[in-house]
């Protein structure tokens, strides 16, 4: 009977260490260029998860008030090219403000917001950017950035991107 009582410990230490192994296989920091700026953000794939089946970027991370969510990718991203635009398909499970942060080879930043609704996947068109920039190649840094925080909002958020550019 006292072996029983012994191995307890030991089955429940094993239980907790495989749940951080598996937590910690379902997303990374960095993924297809994109890396997250904050710890504790969690990206990952979903191969076939988008509106029309499209490979799907995911964000997982909880929001704290006062601080900006973010991932970035350097510059060049093969295919753009041309005034800056880029339209994202996204859904979240809560309401959140997207910015998207162009940074151009000046070190200016350049920004576009955009509020998403939670529920169903929704469109966001990001082109009208303040200042304006001309080019995509003046374009050194993207970022996505969750502004929602410094709103005040709070809590986790779970939120899946189509149309960021992603390298395979």
């Amino acid at each position: 009977m006292r072996s029983n009582v012994c191995d307890r410990p030991v089955r429940l230490a094993l239980a907790v260490a495989m749940l951080a192994l598996t937590a910690c296989a379902r997303g990374g920091s960095e993924l297809h260029g994109w890396s997250a700026l904050q710890q504790g953000m969690e990206l990952n794939s979903e191969v076939g998860a988008g509106p029309q089946g499209q490979t799907v970027l995911g964000l997982l991370y909880t929001v704290v008030p006062g601080q900006d969510y973010a991932i970035e990718r350097r510059m060049p991203i093969e295919g753009l090219h041309g005034k800056p635009s880029l339209r994202l398909m996204a859904k979240a499970t809560r309401v959140l403000h997207l910015a998207l942060v162009l940074v151009d080879d000046q070190g200016f930043e350049h920004e576009s917001a955009r509020t998403l609704s939670p529920g169903n996947w929704r469109e966001l068109h990001y082109d009208m950017f303040q200042p304006p920039v001309d080019d995509w190649g003046q374009i050194v840094m993207v970022r996505l950035v969750d502004r929602t925080g410094g709103l005040g909002g709070q809590g986790p958020v779970s939120l899946k991107v189509v149309g960021l550019p992603l390298r395979k």
